[in-house]
């Protein structure tokens, strides 16, 4: 990245970048080496070019706003989230659309059943529950999912649920 922005900046030419790139590793003969040294030393004996401490900020800030940026599949789902409360606000638009056009329904009616249709459509899906199982008998050490449970579940010891039923007892006092 460096050498580019100097060689588009002009502070390195490309003569000058021909003759850096001479040094006394240039003509070294390596055919004599066996292959593992000649990788090994091919890749470490390679001249470090510096880079001014401008250029390194530089580096670095560019690295942080890469790595600042949402990741992909988060921004999909937020696409995904917003697509589909677009299409719902136009299929909620459209039956609004149907309602007003409908002449045997009074003005105030026609207001009422779309402010009532908006509401609906606002109130999103209930939460589903999380069902609680302790932990003893034929689900103790289980791993995988209890038989007969369906739907989202939590395993917990016998002492977890007490402790969270008396603190709800202390709280409500």
């Amino acid at each position: 990245m460096t050498l580019a922005h100097q060689l588009a900046t002009r502070q390195k030419t490309k003569a000058s970048l021909i003759d850096d790139s001479y040094n006394r590793w240039t003509f070294s003969d390596k055919s004599a080496l066996p292959s593992w040294f000649a990788d090994d030393e091919s890749r470490h004996n390679t001249p470090q070019t510096p880079i001014t401490a401008e250029a390194a900020a530089a580096i670095k800030a560019k690295l942080r706003a890469l790595n600042a940026r949402p990741i992909k599949k988060i921004t999909e789902a937020k696409a995904r989230k917003r697509m589909k409360a677009v299409r719902k606000l136009n299929k909620l638009q459209k039956k609004a659309d149907v309602i007003n056009e409908t002449s045997d329904l009074s003005e105030r009616d026609k207001a009422q059943t779309i402010t009532k249709m908006m509401a609906k459509g606002k109130r999103g899906e209930k939460k589903r529950s999380v069902k609680v199982i302790v932990a003893h008998g034929k689900n103790k050490g289980l791993s995988g999912r209890p038989k007969g449970v369906k739907g989202r579940y939590k395993m917990v010891d016998p002492r977890m649920k007490k402790e969270k039923r008396a603190m709800k007892r202390a709280g409500r006092k």
